[in-house]
């Protein structure tokens, strides 16, 4: 099965966005739709932040694809040229108080997500990520 849903790039679309995978994802079980609705947020809400500079109106395209082995989800926005997965890992061995604030939302993503890309295609952004299913006993 697979599911679109494209909101303009606004904090106030998140609400809409996580409503949009609990529904998709309904059957999938909760660590499912925890983990995919966690990394979609942190994606969405850096694309929201950061890739509308001068506060531009823009759009963020949410493709989910639900099948018996994974949920596959698509992120494109037309934000600014921006690779997440070039941030650096947060240094942490380092104090909190010491650490440069951000970069905890693309960790997120690595750890609850099985797969990640990024590819600039046009002038979109796409942010690919994929979550296992656990194998049936």
């Amino acid at each position: 099965m697979m599911a679109e849903l494209t909101v303009r790039a606004d904090l106030t679309e998140l609400a809409t966005i996580a409503g949009f995978l609990a529904e998709v994802l309904a059957g999938s079980g909760d660590e499912m739709v925890f983990a995919v609705q966690l990394a979609v947020d942190e994606a969405c809400s850096n694309t929201i932040l950061y890739g509308y500079p001068g506060g531009e109106a823009g759009t963020i395209t949410i493709t989910c694809t639900v099948d018996d082995d994974a949920v596959r989800v698509t992120i494109a926005d037309d934000g600014v040229a921006f690779d997440p997965l070039s941030a650096p890992t947060p240094l942490f061995d380092t104090p909190a108080e010491e650490r440069p604030i951000g970069g905890l939302g693309v960790h997120f993503i690595r750890t609850v997500m099985d797969g990640v890309a990024y590819a600039r295609e046009g002038e979109k952004n796409l942010l690919s990520m994929e979550k296992k299913r656990p194998a049936s006993s």
